[in-house]
């Protein structure tokens, strides 16, 4: 009964092709991937198509898990893939692109693509797994250290508490015809700004100049506030990066 499975071609969902080349039981099978990934499986996951190949770029089509780390711990993914899942999705799930605009031209180095390179380099930063004073786990970040970076990388990426990723995304402004944070109310220029993750009045000004000032210099001293905040939380580039941080009128 068994011969008649070995060493036949298989495909799994994601299109990639392997052979069973031991069969025990039903419940006891060999498979050997085309990349050379073998594993022990079932009768039933071969005939659900459920086998993933680790060696292969199975994750969105980029993402290649490997053989060195576990996905899961007790049933439930690690924060380690669960972040570095999120991140190819980002960049590379239609959905979440098309849901999402700003991810458009986004990319992951060619390191970040293999889960064990992303798995032992996050355990070595700053702010991984830390959570702030509400619960919310710290989140990757890639445009602080590069202003409009598309690009996550070991060299562009860092850990940032939710309120200072608040800070960084929200476009004050949805009138792209005046400077970030400069709307016009009858013949004068009015102000806000997020600041403490809440839209804050700055007031009136006679030109839109003015108003872009009083809105760049709030700004500016709301995240060297922040960055003096979590100092001893975050990465020494990030606290850098915002006590540096320029705000331009294309913003």
């Amino acid at each position: 009964m068994s011969n008649k499975y070995l060493n036949k071609t298989y495909t799994n969902k994601q299109g990639l092709n392997y052979k069973i080349v031991h069969y025990n039981t039903y419940y006891d099978i060999t498979i050997l991937f085309d990349s050379g990934y073998i594993k022990s499986a079932t009768m039933k996951e071969v005939k659900r198509n459920a086998i993933k190949d680790k060696l292969s770029p199975s994750v969105y089509g980029v993402g290649i898990v490997g053989i060195r780390y576990n996905t899961k711990v007790d049933g439930k993914h690690t924060t380690e893939y669960g972040t570095w899942k999120n991140m190819l999705r980002r960049c590379y799930s239609e959905k979440c692109r098309h849901k999402f605009q700003s991810y458009d031209y986004c990319t992951v180095s060619e390191n970040f693509k293999k889960y064990s390179y992303f798995y032992e380099w996050v355990n070595k930063q700053v702010g991984f797994n830390s959570v702030d004073d509400m619960g919310n786990i710290f989140q990757l970040d890639k445009d602080l250290l590069s202003k409009g970076n598309k690009i996550y990388s070991e060299t562009t990426c860092v850990f940032l508490p939710l309120e200072i990723n608040i800070a960084l995304a929200i476009k004050d402004s949805k009138h792209k015809k005046f400077h970030v944070g400069v709307r016009k109310n009858r013949n004068k220029y009015e102000v806000t700004c997020c600041i403490n993750s809440k839209s804050t009045y700055l007031g009136l000004f006679n030109t839109e100049i003015e108003a872009f000032n009083a809105y760049k210099q709030a700004k500016e001293n709301y995240l060297k506030q922040l960055a003096e905040k979590w100092k001893d939380q975050i990465d020494e580039r990030a606290y850098n990066a915002l006590m540096n941080y320029k705000i331009e009128m294309t913003d």
